[in-house]
């Protein structure tokens, strides 16, 4: 009988500590600087902020990324300020579709110039297919299309990239936030 009424409450203490906000806060301090890094997470919601000071002559960077649970996807921002005053930001919005998925999203880079962010990805009855546009200051500097398809035991694709000289996506804009490449060389 103890068991029957310990049960319950261990799986709603477990519940409370699902849903909890957590946060962690990690300072570095070196000789060329100090770092602090804040996450906090509550309810599968994550925001990120952290600030770096040079020693040498006391220039900050800042750093902040949001992401957000909707109610059929995330949704997501970001900003960062280098040592010279320069700022690049991001922001996007993911919505499952019944088949996929869609995003959307915008940048700015360190240069000023806007980005504009289109993707899907949906299930077919044999494969699978996937497109993402970019846009910089309205003009197509990307476009990837992709389809893959299983027939008769062969899986058959077929990319079709389009892409201005100028410019080389590393990750254009994050599809699964958090899985973006740490070092973007910006």
């Amino acid at each position: 009988m103890k068991y029957l009424i310990a049960l319950p409450l261990v799986a709603l203490a477990f519940a409370a500590s699902a849903n909890a906000q957590t946060s962690k806060t990690v300072t570095v301090e070196k000789p060329k600087g100090t770092a602090t890094k804040t996450v906090t997470r509550e309810n599968g919601n994550v925001t990120v902020d952290a600030v770096a000071t040079r020693a040498s002559d006391g220039a900050t960077a800042t750093h902040h990324r949001e992401r957000t649970k909707t109610e059929d996807g995330v949704s997501g921002s970001g900003s960062q300020t280098g040592f010279n005053g320069k700022t690049r930001s991001y922001e996007y919005d993911r919505v499952r579709t019944e088949d996929g998925f869609t995003t959307t999203g915008s940048a700015v880079d360190k240069q000023g110039r806007t980005y504009e962010y289109d993707a899907f990805g949906r299930k077919t009855e044999t494969g699978r297919e996937t497109g993402r546009t970019v846009l910089r200051d309205g003009e197509q500097v990307y476009n990837r299309t992709s389809n893959v398809n299983r027939a008769d035991g062969q899986v058959t694709r077929d990319v079709n990239v389009t892409r201005a000289q100028d410019f080389r996506p590393k990750k254009a804009l994050p599809i699964r936030p958090g899985k973006a490449p740490k070092h973007r060389g910006n």
